[in-house]
C-alpha cells in the first residue's frame, strides 16, 4: 500500500482499521492528561480564590462528562472513517455491469440544430445534448455498476477511470471536449473492447447523431452490448430511453474542398476551384469569399438545389500572398459552421534565370523587374554573351533586345526585340510603316491577358516565318508577334524595336515579357504550379519527406518545419449533419439504453459524513453547557 492508493478512491478497510486504532489510542491518551495549572503570585490569595474557578473533583459526575467527550470524540472519529470507506462489499462489482460511455466528439457534434437559446440567440450543439444524455445514463446506473466515461473522434480517449460516484462522472462528462476531427467508429470500438476485456457483463453506450459510415457499421465487436443513445433527432430530452434531442431540422451547406494553383504567366494571379455542397432539404443561397491575408480578393454568389454538389472555378484570382482563405456565407440555417471556410496554400513560383543582351534599356529592365524576386537577371553586351554561348541552355529565357548572335541558336528559350542580321532566327525581306495590329491569336500562350488594341507603332520588320512557325499578332497579313517550336528550341520574337512604339508605355508590355518566360519555361505546357493537395483533419501527414509526421487536428495553416501546410475537414460524411435515430452495426440494429435505475437508498459514505457534523455540533452545544469538559 502506497500514498497515492491512499489519496485516491475510496480508503482501504486495513488502512481504516489501523487509522481507527491509532486516533482512539491518541484521543484516549489525551483525554487521560490532566489539566495543568499555571502557578501564579499574588499579593492577597484571598482576593484570588473565587477567580481560581471550582476546585476540580473526581465525583462520578465529572467523570461521566470526561467519559461522554471521549466518546463524542470517538464517534466523530469512526463516521470520518466510514465516510471515507466504501462499505459496498467487492462482490457488488462481480454482480454489476462494466459500462464504457462513449460520447462522441466528432465535427458533426458541433453542429447546432435545436431551439436557439433566447439570452445568446445560439442553439445548443449536438455535444452539449450529448453531454446532457450522457449524465443522465451515468446517473441512473445501478448500484452495483461500475462506469468509465470515454469520447471519441478520430482517436479515443478515457475521460476518467470505472467508478460508481456519479459525481465523478459527471465531471468527467463535463469534461469532454468538441474537436474538428472526423469520427472513427472502429477505433473507438476497439478501444471500448480493450478496456472492458476481463471485467463482468461489459456494456457500452454509444452517445452519437450516427453520422457514420457504411464501412464504419459494417463490423461489430463480438462479447460486447453495445446500446446506441441518439442525439440531434427528434425526441425528448433528458429521457435515457428517449430518440434524442427535441428541436428543429434546418440544414447545411458545406465545402468540400479547396485548392489553388499559381499561374507563372502573372506571378499575382491563381486558379482556384471550390467544391460545395448543399445537405439540406431546401435550396440554399450562398456567398462563397476568397481572401488573401486580410484582403477579400473573389466573391462569387451560387444557388445549390437540395443536395447538389457543385465544383465552381475562379480563374485569374489575385492573390500575391501565398495564403487563401475560402469563406461561406448561408442565407438561412446552417447547422454547422466547421465547414463554412477552407483554406489553401499557394506554393511560391520557382525561382528563374534571365540573360539580358542588348545595350542599355530602361523600359526592358522595367518590365523584367516586374517579374518580382524570383526572377534573376543577368545583364551583358553582345560580345561578352557570345562568349558564354554554351551557357544559355541554364538559363529559362535569354532576350535579344535590338542585336542577334553570330549565328541563330539551335537550343534553348529565347525573345528577340527587333531581330536583325546575320545571326536572326528570322529572314527579313522589307520593311512596313505604320502598320496596325489587326489579328491575333487569342488562345495562344504568349496572347494571355494582352490588350494591343491601338498599338502605335513607327515601323516594323517583314519576317518570313518558316514551317511550323506561328503568327500570333499581325498587320495584314505581316507577322508582328512570332513564335516558333523545335525539339529543344522556343522561340518568341517582336519585329519591330519597342522602343519605337508606345507599347513600352501600356501594361501589355510587362505582360508580354511574363508570358513569354512562361511560354518558353520548362513548364510551359500547363503553364501553372500545382499546389500540394490540402491535409485533412484527424490524419497523420509528412508534407515533405525532410520533415517529420505531425498530426492534424484543427483546420486552418500549420507549420512544419520551413513549410506552411492548409488542413481542412474536408469530410462530407461529417458536413452531412442529416441525424440517425437508429444505428446497425453488423446488421444488427442497436437496441438503446436501460432506463435509470432508482437507487433508493444513502449511499453510507455520505451519511456517515453528515453524522460527523451533527456530531460537532452536539459536542460544540455540549461543551458550551458545560455538559462536557
Amino acid at each position: 500500500m502506497n500514498l497515492a492508493s491512499l489519496m485516491s478512491g475510496a480508503l482501504p478497510a486495513r488502512a481504516a482499521a489501523v487509522a481507527g486504532a491509532v486516533g482512539a489510542v491518541v484521543l484516549t491518551a489525551l483525554y487521560l492528561i490532566r489539566l495543568r495549572r499555571r502557578r501564579v503570585v499574588v499579593p492577597y490569595a484571598a482576593l484570588w480564590l473565587a477567580a481560581a474557578g471550582p476546585r476540580r473533583t473526581t465525583s462520578w459526575a465529572r467523570r461521566l462528562r470526561d467519559l461522554v467527550s471521549l466518546l463524542l470524540a470517538l464517534a466523530l472519529l469512526g463516521l470520518v472513517l466510514l465516510a471515507a470507506v466504501d462499505p459496498r462489499p467487492a462482490a457488488a462489482d462481480r454482480a454489476g455491469r462494466s459500462v464504457v460511455v462513449l460520447i462522441d466528439r466528432s465535427a458533426s457534434m458541433s453542429a447546432r440544430d435545436g431551439e436557439r437559446n433566447v439570452g445568446t440567440g445560439e442553439a445548443p450543439t449536438r455535444l452539449d445534448a450529448a453531454r446532457a444524455r450522457a449524465t443522465a445514463i451515468v446517473d441512473g446506473l445501478g448500484g452495483a455498476d461500475r462506469a468509465l466515461v470515454a469520447s471519441f473522434a478520430a482517436d479515443a480517449v478515457a475521460e476518467s477511470g470505472f467508478e460508481a460516484d456519479a459525481g465523478r462522472l459527471r465531471r468527467a462528462v463535463a469534461a469532454v471536449a468538441p474537436s474538428e476531427e472526423p469520427g472513427d467508429l472502429p477505433r473507438a470500438l476497439a478501444f471500448a473492447a480493450a478496456i472492458l476485456r476481463g471485467r463482468p457483463r461489459p456494456t457500452v453506450v454509444l452517445v452519437s447523431d450516427g453520422g457514420f459510415s457504411e464501412e464504419a457499421r459494417r463490423a461489430r465487436p463480438a462479447d460486447l452490448d453495445i446500446r446506441f443513445a441518439s442525439v440531434g433527432s427528434v425526441g425528448s430530452v433528458g429521457s435515457v430511453g428517449s430518440v434524442g434531442q427535441t428541436g428543429r431540422r434546418g440544414g447545411n451547406v458545406g465545402i468540400i474542398s479547396f485548392a489553388a494553383r499559381r499561374l507563372p504567366a502573372d506571378p499575382s494571379a491563381v486558379d482556384a476551384a471550390v467544391v460545395v455542397q448543399n445537405f439540406g432539404s431546401r435550396p440554399a443561397g450562398i456567398a462563397i469569399d476568397i481572401s488573401a491575408g486580410d484582403a477579400t480578393v473573389e466573391r462569387v454568389r451560387l444557388d445549390l438545389a437540395p443536395g447538389e454538389r457543385r465544383r465552381h472555378e475562379l480563374p485569374n484570382v489575385f492573390a500575391a500572398d501565398a495564403r487563401l482563405e475560402a469563406r461561406l456565407r448561408v442565407t438561412g440555417d446552417d447547422d454547422l459552421a466547421l465547414d463554412d471556410v477552407a483554406y489553401a496554400v499557394v506554393p511560391p513560383l520557382p525561382r528563374r534565370r534571365v540573360l539580358r543582351v542588348g545595350g542599355a534599356d530602361l523600359y526592358l529592365d522595367g518590365a523584367l523587374l516586374s517579374l518580382g524576386r524570383t526572377v534573376t537577371v543577368d545583364r551583358l553586351a553582345l560580345p561578352a554573351a557570345e562568349a558564354q554561348r554554351a551557357r544559355w541552355a541554364d538559363y529559362d529565357l535569354v532576350v535579344f533586345d535590338g542585336v542577334a548572335p553570330a549565328t541563330p541558336p539551335d537550343k534553348g528559350r529565347f525573345l528577340f526585340l527587333d531581330p536583325h542580321g546575320p545571326g536572326s532566327p528570322f529572314a527579313e525581306h522589307g520593311a512596313v510603316r505604320d502598320p496596325v495590329i489587326a489579328d491575333v491569336r487569342r488562345d495562344h500562350p504568349l496572347a494571355r491577358q494582352l490588350d494591343l488594341s491601338d498599338v502605335n507603332i513607327a515601323s516594323a520588320r517583314r519576317l518570313a516565318l518558316a514551317a511550323g512557325d506561328v503568327a500570333v499578332a499581325g498587320s495584314f497579313g505581316v507577322p508582328l508577334l512570332i513564335a516558333r517550336e523545335r525539339p529543344g528550341l522556343r522561340v518568341a520574337a517582336i519585329s519591330f524595336d519597342p522602343r519605337r512604339s508606345d507599347l513600352p508605355m501600356r501594361p501589355a508590355f510587362p505582360l508580354l515579357v511574363a508570358n513569354a518566360l512562361a511560354w518558353a519555361g520548362p513548364k510551359a505546357d500547363d503553364a501553372t504550379i500545382e499546389a500540394p493537395p490540402a491535409l485533412l483533419t484527424g490524419a497523420s501527414a509528412r508534407p515533405r519527406e525532410d520533415l517529420p509526421e505531425i498530426a492534424i487536428a484543427h483546420v486552418g495553416f500549420h507549420r512544419v518545419g520551413d513549410m506552411v501546410v492548409a488542413a481542412n475537414l474536408g469530410d462530407a460524411r461529417e458536413s452531412d449533419t442529416t441525424p440517425s435515430p437508429e444505428l446497425a452495426l453488423g446488421g444488427q440494429k442497436l437496441a438503446p439504453p436501460d432506463p435509470p435505475v432508482w437507487r433508493g437508498r444513502v449511499r453510507a459514505g455520505a451519511l456517515g459524513l453528515w453524522l460527523a457534523l451533527a456530531l460537532l455540533l452536539v459536542e460544540w452545544v455540549s461543551y458550551h453547557r458545560r455538559w462536557t469538559t
